[in-house]
């Protein structure tokens, strides 16, 4: 079993004055999102975020349920202020996605990518989500609740419950060893920097996480759309909106609300 998450390690290693609002950590909450959604909504100013140990209503993206058993992994939400129309936004679950990377690489992790719009995979399963939610939406302003789920040791009877097959950071083979809370840490200070990043290139943020959005280029998918349809293509890349560009019969076309799974991927070598 992890360690406990410990507030008061958390805190001597994060960025001082990253969370003006607080940093909330729990040992059972509903839902992470949920919670801070209900604070900035009774007035807590942003930046703060919150942490739980378990997680008994934990979602990810199109309202799935997110696996949060206690003790194992990392749940946390970020609330936060841009001043920015909230149209702006469309590729923060990616940019959030690449601070994830970027942390797992600072733990000896090299060979995670990003998978279109809020996974971060490794060899094809699935190690973290991005769940991006909105708030107090105004003509040029907007918080923003991110919620992210990362795998650090999931007990081993767990199993999936849905076709994504999942990993964890114990299951690695990572060449450095990083606990719990040091994990945290690390992973909230490229979180807020990648926040800080984002209100200053917003549209422009692209160039700077090309990189890892690369990963998926030229890969054939199966691209599942919500009225049941399934189309297959080729990925071309990702336009400014944070729409998923697919090759589909010989014409190009965009996708901003899908599910998307790999076909015949080949990876390399750890």
């Amino acid at each position: 079993m992890a360690n406990e998450i410990n507030k008061e390690i958390v805190l001597q290693l994060i960025e001082e004055g990253s969370f003006p609002g607080g940093v909330h950590v729990f040992d059972s909450i509903e839902s992470t999102n949920d919670w801070s959604l209900a604070e900035l909504k009774q007035g807590r100013e942003p930046a703060f975020v919150c942490i739980a140990d378990h997680q008994s209503k934990g979602r990810g993206r199109r309202g799935r349920h997110w696996l949060s058993p206690p003790a194992a992994n990392i749940y946390c939400s970020l609330a936060w202020h841009f001043e920015l129309t909230v149209d702006k936004l469309c590729v923060l679950s990616l940019a959030q996605g690449v601070a994830v990377i970027n942390a797992l690489e600072k733990i000896g992790i090299n060979n995670a990518w990003l998978k279109w719009p809020n996974d971060v995979l490794i060899k094809g399963e699935k190690i973290a989500g991005i769940l991006i939610e909105t708030s107090d939406v105004r003509a040029d302003s907007c918080n923003v609740v991110i919620g992210i789920g990362l795998n650090y040791r999931m007990p081993d009877n767990i199993t999936p419950e849905s076709g994504m097959r999942w990993t964890d950071v114990a299951h690695s083979n990572c060449a450095m060893t990083a606990d719990r809370n040091n994990l945290l840490a690390i992973l909230l200070n490229e979180a807020v920097s990648m926040c800080r990043l984002y209100q200053q290139k917003a549209g422009a943020i692209l160039s700077d996480i090309k990189v890892e959005l690369d990963v998926l280029n030229n890969r054939e998918v199966s691209v599942h759309l919500d009225n049941g349809d399934q189309l297959t293509g080729t990925v071309l890349g990702v336009n400014e909106r944070g729409e998923l560009r697919v090759l589909v019969n010989g014409s190009e076309r965009v996708f901003n609300s899908a599910d998307i799974s790999l076909r015949q991927v080949v990876y390399a070598d750890d």
